[in-house]
């Protein structure tokens, strides 16, 4: 190439310009140009650099970035220095919203307060681009004569990383249109806008917390897209015609498996032909991937596993052929739904079949599922598998296997792996993940000495294995190594390890600051240390407060080192200091409140926790049921001797607890300790409006009861004389027992309820439904559901119904059918009732010619007492000596 200095040319429509040849010599000989030179590249934001400055300004970067074949040709030309002009500006746009973008980053990572956000500042250079009056200076306001498709894609991506999509699809739209308009070469530019729109379809196909992307990524509105780039840009009868990556977005963007099975038959039905070949049709196998892959997505149905597999099927038989990923995806539907056991017979049908080779992609999934749930057995199988297929078990392999045993409390198993590991030659040596792994292991275990001994031997440098250039390289330990360790140490231990890490600033490598991360363990540590030996709670929170003093030095105090001190000095009862360091927690949250809540429970002093637990709700923070469980014992155990003796008062804090909780709290599972304090401290108030309170409080409840609520409400039927109605809500109920169809205290305090009302028959049918153990509609225990009470209400309330051949049915039958034995009382209530229908029938004289008489079985009933040990009472006796006078 010559390095004379030559001087060429360029004219431009706005003006023309001198360049010294020289100076692109020097570019194509990837020289850098000198400080002093006139075309050095600035990036300047889009709206505040006038159209030759821009041109000026790039056009040497934007001739690095093409080959030199090509630059060399159109540099000497005029319709070369057009399609330079052009191809500059296009890159001076793209580059002024990527500048954009970095700013914004660098000031937001550097804590800038009030910066608008980049979505909007991205839409507003959007339409300053789109505005024709500010860029009527220009030759042409035309987007294609200023853009290129390729730099139009780029930007299209880079609007939607950062959740600009209405300005995205604005520019989008725009820019097909006047491509559509200006282009000669039709082909050319209805590729222009498959690509442009397929950029803006995977754009707002992207999952997001973000509540921007909800209007866009839906169905109706991809699926609109879709339709708007095949017919909106060209004549009738024609349309653009998409490829598989566009078909492979939309799908992206559906999460529903029922919706993406819908779509892709559409697809199928519009787009795939008989006569097509393979290399033709769009509705590729990719896009089968996706619809499988959403079998296994967060979210959805317990039968994706069974959608997955008829997709497979139907693969198999019409096509596309399934590949490597396919499989892979399948697998991973039927392990995420807890279906090892079809995932482990179809891997057997791909090996047996042959119809591809099994690699690492097809075991890899499944092995991660039981690295999650623990299910070391089956990790076992799968690595037994590999081998069998002469696949290398690679260090990330075994280091999900290691995290399978670790999850599964085998830490011996995993140290024994990592030894085999570091002495066999024929495995993959180690890394830092696989001891980390084992690590962790220990300390769940509990295994403080191992785990201790396998850090020390990494700080002395024992472990060196070679690297892929063959270089020995060291494994030393790193924070998380230690924050493991930690995590299981003596709180004196913590200190000397924390130490130690402190201590490698020393070196210039292979430094280890702890972190947040490690005074939380440590603290936790002093936190179980003083539970453990109640003896030793006064040294380990000294420590504890040793160890957040030093986080406060170190400066990696967050909230959940706070949390972490604040439960150190609920376990020491050291009110005074809990509250302060709530106080001077950057951002509390729920765990810091209940550590103080707890505290003052404990204590006793329910309005300290009543307080903190309202301030809590101001600031928004969700309440646990430990939380109200707390709350409720601090209410029911006060220090305050008046509240203690008032269950009126206790009632009346429940029911201003019960006003302030969020409806998301109103159920059982989280606020049910509440509602069934509240409960039992109406039922404990002698008022005629205790039952309704107490009902309406039950009605309250979100969702399903409880049987510790029902049978709390059907206390308070059972100590009246006239709700025997209201005990039929036990039919009503929603609460399911096991075993059982209901509770047991609920069906006896129902039972009881319908006998003091002498509602006999109710009573009856609630004992034949729900306590019948020779049933066989339900499963009940030999024990029984009902209790020795309420089967003696029964009976008595037989004797005062006049319905003594039923009061010695259910004494004779207490056993077999109700799983209790008959006690004296049970004896009684029956003589009783036989004392009464004697008396009965002795006045209506019609016992004559009776070939039983009641006190004839009265006298049988006594006898039976004596025959089971039972010392009838001086009332039993009377009755049957009253019984024998009518002889």
């Amino acid at each position: 190439m010559c390095r004379r200095r030559l001087t060429v040319l360029i004219v431009c429509c706005c003006g023309c310009a001198v360049v010294d040849t020289f100076y692109l010599t020097n570019l194509w000989l990837n020289k850098k140009p000198s400080q002093l030179s006139s075309f050095r590249a600035h990036h300047y934001p889009l709206q505040s650099i006038p159209y030759r400055t821009q041109l000026k300004s790039n056009i040497n970067n934007d001739i690095q970035s093409f080959s030199r074949k090509r630059r060399g040709r159109k540099s000497s030309g005029k319709g070369g220095t057009k399609s330079n002009i052009v191809r500059s500006n296009s890159r001076s746009i793209l580059n002024s919203f990527e500048t954009c973008q970095k700013e914004y980053k660098k000031k937001s990572q550097r804590g800038s307060s009030k910066l608008p956000s980049v979505s909007n500042v991205l839409n507003s250079m959007v339409d300053d681009l789109l505005d024709d009056e500010k860029n009527s200076d220009l030759p042409n306001t035309n987007l294609s004569h200023r853009i290129l498709p390729r730099d139009a894609s780029s930007l299209i991506r880079l609007l939607g990383r950062n959740y600009a999509h209405e300005s995205m699809l604005k520019f989008c739209k725009r820019y097909c249109r006047d491509i559509i308009n200006s282009s000669h070469n039709s082909q050319d530019a209805e590729e222009a806008v498959l690509y442009a729109y397929t950029a803006a379809i995977a754009a707002i196909s992207r999952p997001s917390i973000s509540n921007d992307t909800n209007t866009y990524r839906s169905k109706t509105n991809l699926l609109s897209l879709l339709n708007e780039m095949e017919y909106n840009y060209i004549e009738e009868g024609r349309s653009i015609r998409p490829n598989s990556y566009t078909l492979t977005a939309v799908l992206l963007g559906i999460d529903n498996i029922d919706e993406s099975l819908n779509i892709l038959d559409m697809f199928e039905e519009k787009y795939s032909n008989d006569e097509q070949s393979d290399d033709s049709k769009i509705v590729t196998v990719q896009v089968y991937n996706v619809v499988i892959s959403s079998c296994s997505a967060k979210g959805s149905n317990s039968d994706g596993w069974q959608l997955a597999l008829s997709i497979l099927q139907r693969m198999r038989r019409y096509g596309p052929q399934p590949n490597e990923e396919t499989y892979a995806m399948v697998l991973q539907a039927c392990a995420d739904c807890a279906q090892m056991k079809v995932a482990i017979s179809l891997l057997e049908e791909i090996r047996q079949s042959g119809s591809i080779a099994p690699t690492s992609k097809l075991y890899i999934p499944l092995l991660k599922v039981c690295a999650k749930s623990g299910d070391s057995k089956t990790a076992d199988l799968i690595i037994t598998l590999m081998k069998d297929d002469g696949l290398q078990l690679t260090t990330e392999i075994l280091n999900i296997y290691l995290s399978s045993l670790a999850k599964s409390g085998f830490h011996l198993r995993a140290l024994g792996k990592l030894n085999q590991m570091i002495e066999d030659p024929q495995l993959t040596p180690p890394d830092i993940y696989t001891f980390n792994t084992v690590l962790s292991a220990c300390a769940h275990a509990n295994d403080c000495e191992s785990a201790y001994a396998l850090l020390e031997n990494m700080s002395a440098g024992m472990y060196a294995f070679p690297s892929k250039v063959g270089k020995m390289v060291e494994v030393k330990p790193d924070v998380i190594s230690y924050n493991s360790v930690i995590s299981c140490a003596h709180p004196e231990d913590c200190v000397s390890l924390i130490q130690e890490m402190r201590l490698t600033r020393r070196y210039r490598e292979g430094v280890i600051l702890p972190n947040s991360v490690t005074y939380v363990n440590a603290i936790t540590q002093c936190r179980n240390a003083a539970i453990q030996e109640a003896d030793d709670t006064d040294s380990a929170y000294e420590i504890a407060m040793y160890l957040f003093n030093q986080a406060r030095n170190d400066k990696v105090v967050n909230t959940y080192v706070y949390s972490a001190a604040i439960w150190m000095a609920e376990i020491s009862r050291d009110y005074k200091t809990a509250v302060q360091l709530l106080r001077e927690a950057p951002s509390p949250n729920n765990v810091c409140y209940d550590g103080v809540i707890s505290l003052f429970s404990q204590l006793g002093m329910h309005r300290e926790a009543l307080y903190f637990y309202y301030e809590m709700n101001n600031l928004g923070l969700s309440a646990s049921r430990k939380t109200y469980q707390r709350l409720v014992f601090a209410i029911n155990n006060s220090r305050d001797r008046e509240l203690a003796l008032s269950c009126k008062r206790k009632a009346a804090l429940l029911e201003g607890l019960l006003s302030h909780m969020p409806n998301v709290d109103r159920s059982i599972d989280i606020g049910g300790s509440v509602f069934l304090s509240l409960i039992r401290n109406y039922g404990n108030i002698t008022e005629s409006t205790s039952y309704s309170n107490a009902r309406k409080v039950y009605d309250s409840l979100i969702g399903a009861s409880d049987d510790a609520c029902l049978a709390a409400l059907l206390r308070i039927c059972s100590l009246s004389n006239d709700k025997a109605n209201e005990a039929m809500l036990l039919h009503s109920s929603d609460v399911v027992s096991s075993p059982g169809l209901v509770s047991g205290k609920a069906l006896c305090y129902a039972v009881i309820a319908c006998a003091k009302s002498d509602q006999l028959d109710d009573g009856l049918t609630l004992m034949k439904i729900y306590g019948d153990i020779s049933s066989d509609s339900q499963k009940l225990p030999e024990q029984g559901l009902l209790s020795i009470k309420a089967v003696n209400s029964a009976i008595a309330a037989c004797g005062r119904g006049n319905r003594a051949d039923i009061a010695v049915e259910i004494l004779n039958d207490m056993k077999s059918k109700y799983g209790v034995e008959p006690n004296e009382v049970s004896y009684r209530l029956a003589i009783v009732a036989c004392n009464q229908a004697q008396h009965r029938e002795s006045r209506q004289s019609s016992s004559d010619g009776q070939e039983l008489q009641w006190w004839q079985c009265a006298l049988s009933l006594l006898r039976r007492m004596k025959e089971a040990d039972l010392e009838p009472s001086l009332q039993s006796i009377s009755r049957k000596v009253c019984v024998s006078s009518y002889v």
